[in-house]
């Protein structure tokens, strides 16, 4: 689903550099994207991402949500797709999701 990530992400091929917590972190974020996509159409809506910010325990996932689509949604589209998705990745891993 997630092609662009998998095929060029660090997280999917793992680096001798990059430490195990951290792999393992972008794995859990990118699982639970993926169970949050609930069309399958490999475009996340600020309701998936609430979703998914919520199972990644997030206080306050629909407002979360809604900053990620501000910094991240670069077309302006109102959804989080193609490589706008391994800017997701990142800026949560960033912010300390997927290591609970």
């Amino acid at each position: 689903m997630y092609r662009a990530y998998k095929s060029v992400h660090p997280y999917y091929e793992k680096p001798k550099f990059m430490p195990q917590d951290k792999l393992d972190a972008g794995n859990k974020i990118v699982k639970m994207l993926e169970e949050a996509d609930m069309n399958k159409d490999g475009r996340l809506t600020r309701d998936e991402i609430e979703k998914a910010l919520k199972g990644l325990g997030s206080y306050f996932p629909g407002w979360k949500a809604n900053r990620c689509l501000k910094k991240l949604d670069a077309n302006n589209d109102g959804q989080i797709s193609g490589g706008e998705i391994d800017d997701l990745v990142d800026y949560l891993l960033n912010h300390g999701y997927g290591k609970k």
